[in-house]
């Protein structure tokens, strides 16, 4: 074999060999994009799914607080009614269940 013909099957090889690296280096490149696309959507979601449950705390505690204090005014017109013993219990445990879910008051 002479020089000649190693070097066009060296060449040879190396581009088919080259072809193929290129083929499979574009399908990972693809690869990689969709999971970054899919990546940035994911973590859109996160961020909005966080914000709704900001609001959503944030809203909670107000109502909290409006209730508390119509309570209070409900008990200073009729202080010995029975349904604000049982409304004064449902008021401190959602108080209790707010102060463990980390909402504030």
């Amino acid at each position: 074999m002479s020089a000649t013909e190693i070097i066009t099957a060296s060449v040879t090889v190396l581009t088919t060999l080259g072809g193929g690296i290129a083929f499979v280096w574009n399908k990972i490149e693809k690869r990689f994009s969709e999971i970054e696309t899919k990546l940035e959507e994911c973590q859109k979601r996160e961020l909005e799914s966080k914000q709704r449950e900001l609001e959503s705390q944030k809203r909670r505690s107000v109502q909290l607080t409006a209730i508390e204090l119509l309570w209070q005014e409900v008990q200073r017109i009729a202080p010995e009614s029975m349904v604000l013993v049982r409304a004064k219990k449902l008021l401190d445990d959602l108080k209790i269940s707010n102060d463990e879910v980390g909402f504030v008051d």
